[in-house]
C-alpha cells in the first residue's frame, strides 16, 4: 500500500481529494503542491514507483484530466488517481484511454462508487436506479453534523512556529485543508506522575477507534524514554527525528516518519536517540496540525515532564485528558497538571479527567477533586484495571487483540472515547461506536435484605 501521495486540487477541492484517499488507501498521507507544474517536478525528486499521485478539481488553466494523463505519461507515480465531481461514463472512458485506471466520484458514497464500478453505469444512472441511496444519505448527514458541531467548538490557541529562512520558497508546501472544521480532533493524554497507565490507555484508544473504521495517528511525545511502540508489537523505534532531518519539518518528511501499526493506525515517535529530543520539540505543533488534516483522529501520549513539545501538544488539542489512578495524592498531581494547562490557555471545558486502573470493587467518589483548579468542570471518566490478562497482552504487543475482547477495561475505554468524540461532533458512523456513546445507567444492586414479597 502506498503510504505517501502527492496531489493537486483547488482549495475547495482538497477536502474531496482527502476523503477519496481515505476510501482507497486508509491511513495514507497526501501533500498538496501549489501548481500542476510543481506537482510534476516533485515526482522527479522521488524514487519512481514509491509515491502515488491524486488529482482533484482544478481551475488554473490545466484540466484535471490532462494533468492526470501527463502524470501517467511521466511514469514516476506508483498510481494515478483522478477525483471528479459527477464522473460520467464518457469521462471514465477517456480516463481509461489515457491510462488512468482509477476514477473516484467525489459526489457519491463508497457504496455507490462500488455499485457503479461493478455495473458499468455512470453516477447519474446509478443514482436514478437507487444504488446506495440509503448509505449515501446516512454518510452525508453524519458528515454534515460532524462539521457543524466541530465548527461550534472554540478555536484552538495558535502556537506560532518560527519562520525558517533556509527553506526555499519554490518547495514551500501548501497547508492541506486549512479550514478548522475539516481537521481531525486531537486528544492529548497527560498525567502528573508516572505509572498511571497513560501509554497503555493511549494504545487501547487507538485500537478501539481503528475497530470503528477511523484512521488514527498516534504520537509518542515521551521523546527520550517512550515505549508506546511496544504495545503494538513493533521492534524498532519510529524515530521522530525523521520529520525534520535537515532542521525543517516538511510534509513529505512528516508523512514518511510514521510507522504503520495496523491497517488504520500509524505511530510517530519517540526519538531513537534521546539526546535528539530538543531538536524535535520545535516542530511538534506543525506535526500535529499536519496529522489532523490526514487522519480521522490524532492521539498524543506525553511525558510527565512539561517540555516545550508537551506544552505545544496541550495547547493544540481539542481535549486534554488528565489521567491519574486511585493512589493517595493522585488527584492533587492531576490538579497541578490541569492548573498548568489553564495557565497555558487551555479552556477548562476542554479538560477531561480520567481515573485509570480503577478497582472494580470500590465505588468511585465523583466529587473528589472538583474544587481543584482546572478540574471544576472537567468531565469524569473511569476505566477499571484490566487485570493480568490485559497486562500480558500489553506486554506481548497485542493491544489489538485486547481491543477485540469483551471486557470491563475495553468497555470503559470505548465509552470514554465515544462520548468524547460525540461531544466534538466526530463520532464515526459505526454501530459499536454509537452504542458506546449511549449514557450508561446504574447497575441494579442485589439486595440481600431487601423487602420480600409475601409467600402465597
Amino acid at each position: 500500500m502506498t503510504e505517501l501521495w502527492l496531489g493537486y486540487a483547488e482549495r475547495t477541492g482538497r477536502r474531496e481529494v482527502l476523503m477519496a484517499l481515505r476510501r482507497i488507501a486508509p491511513g495514507s498521507a497526501v501533500v498538496f503542491a501549489r501548481s500542476a507544474q510543481e506537482l510534476r517536478e516533485r515526482f522527479r525528486e522521488e524514487e519512481p514507483g514509491t509515491v502515488g499521485a491524486i488529482v482533484g478539481h482544478t481551475e488554473d488553466g490545466v484540466s484535471d484530466m490532462n494533468l492526470a494523463a501527463a502524470l501517467v505519461r511521466d511514469g514516476l507515480a506508483s498510481e494515478v488517481v483522478l477525483v471528479a465531481r459527477g464522473a460520467s461514463g464518457s469521462l471514465r472512458s477517456r480516463a481509461s484511454r489515457a491510462g488512468i485506471v482509477r476514477v473516484v466520484d467525489a459526489t457519491v458514497s463508497p457504496e455507490l462508487e462500488n455499485a457503479m464500478a461493478s455495473s458499468g453505469v455512470s453516477a447519474p444512472q446509478a443514482q436514478k436506479s437507487g444504488y446506495g441511496n440509503r448509505s449515501e444519505r446516512q454518510g452525508v448527514s453524519g458528515e454534515s453534523r460532524g462539521r457543524e458541531s466541530a465548527n461550534r467548538e472554540a478555536p484552538r490557541p495558535a502556537v506560532p512556529s518560527p519562520p525558517d529562512p533556509m527553506q526555499p520558497p519554490a518547495v514551500t508546501p501548501v497547508v492541506v485543508s486549512p479550514r478548522r472544521g475539516d481537521a481531525a480532533p486531537i486528544l492529548t493524554i497527560t498525567s502528573g506522575r508516572g505509572g498511571v497507565g497513560k501509554t497503555s490507555l493511549t494504545a487501547l484508544m487507538a485500537s478501539v477507534a481503528a475497530r470503528w473504521g477511523m484512521d488514527v495517528a498516534v504520537v509518542d511525545l515521551d521523546l527520550s524514554c517512550g515505549n508506546l511502540y511496544t504495545c503494538f508489537g513493533l521492534t524498532s523505534i519510529p524515530d521522530l527525528m525523521r520529520i525534520a532531518p535537515d532542521g525543517t519539518a516538511l510534509p513529505e518528511a512528516m508523512a514518511r516518519a510514521g510507522v504503520r501499526c495496523n491497517d488504520r493506525v500509524r505511530l510517530w515517535g519517540p526519538c531513537e536517540r534521546p539526546e535528539m529530543a530538543e531538536l524535535v520539540m520545535p516542530h511538534v505543533a506543525t506535526l500535529l496540525s499536519f496529522l489532523s488534516t490526514q487522519h480521522d483522529l490524532v492521539l498524543v501520549d506525553t511525558s510527565t515532564t512539561f517540555s516545550d513539545g508537551v506544552a505545544q501538544a496541550v495547547q493544540s488539542c481539542d481535549r486534554l485528558m488528565v489521567v491519574h489512578d486511585e493512589r493517595p495524592g493522585a488527584v492533587s498531581s492531576a490538579a497541578r497538571v490541569s492548573a498548568l494547562a489553564v495557565r497555558l490557555g487551555v479552556a477548562r471545558t476542554r479538560i477531561v479527567r480520567v481515573v485509570n486502573l480503577g478497582d472494580p470493587r470500590v465505588k468511585p467518589n465523583a466529587f473528589e477533586g472538583r474544587g481543584e483548579v482546572g478540574l471544576e468542570t472537567a468531565r469524569l471518566h473511569r476505566v477499571v484495571d484490566g487485570g493480568i490478562e490485559a497486562e500480558e497482552l500489553f506486554s506481548a504487543g497485542k493491544v489489538d487483540g485486547l481491543a477485540s475482547i469483551d471486557s470491563d477495561i475495553v468497555e470503559g475505554v470505548s465509552t470514554m472515547l465515544a462520548q468524547t468524540l460525540s461531544e466534538l461532533g466526530r463520532l464515526p458512523d459505526d454501530e459499536e461506536a454509537r452504542k458506546a456513546a449511549e449514557p450508561k445507567g446504574r447497575k441494579r444492586r442485589l439486595q440481600i435484605f431487601g423487602k420480600r414479597k409475601e409467600a402465597v
